[in-house]
């Protein structure tokens, strides 16, 4: 027990390893859980390899809000340290999995489907840097009206860390 809960402030890729494994094999506490994807985003280095070993997470059938967004978090802590992060496979794999929930346009049948996109959009927006290469699919989720507003509004907010190179370019339609 009392290496579970020093596990957070360990830090290095190989405690990032442990608690992933701990948190696949479903042997801990949700409020543990929970702990260790919220001490994520306080990672002072991030790696790649612990970006690789976290991604499979968020294929994992019902992944936790706190799962997206530590581990996007983890995301854009990495990319701001790390130049051309979107270059990196571990970073090309977690955006295409995120990308993969958008579909091409965001669009929802359902209110499980509508909170399920909503959760993934705000996790776009916190991995930042990384998250450039889904700004054509956020453009078309924001611009597409037959969307549901907090879906638009949510894909809007998903831009908030991606450069403004990416942004201004011609994504978003002009006019009506």
């Amino acid at each position: 027990q009392p290496l579970i809960d020093a596990l957070p402030s360990c830090a290095t890729e190989a405690c990032v390893v442990l608690m992933k494994e701990i948190i696949a094999s479903g042997e801990v506490e949700e409020d543990k859980v929970e702990y260790f994807f919220w001490s994520f985003s306080f990672i002072p280095k991030p790696t790649s390899g612990m970006i690789e070993s976290l991604a499979p997470l968020l294929k994992s059938p019902g992944a936790s809000q706190s799962c997206f967004l530590g581990v996007t978090a983890l995301l854009h802590r990495f990319c701001s340290s790390y130049n051309s992060c979107d270059g990196v496979p571990a970073v090309q794999s977690v955006m295409w999995t995120l990308g993969k929930f958008l579909g091409r346009n965001c669009t929802v049948q359902d209110s499980e489907r509508l909170s399920e996109v909503q959760l993934v959009l705000k996790a776009i927006g916190n991995a930042g840097l990384a998250a450039a290469s889904l700004a054509p699919v956020l453009s078309l989720c924001a611009s597409l009206k037959s969307n549901p507003i907090e879906i638009r509004l949510a894909a809007i907010q998903a831009f908030r860390r991606i450069p403004c190179s990416v942004r201004v370019s011609d994504l978003l339609p002009a006019g009506d």
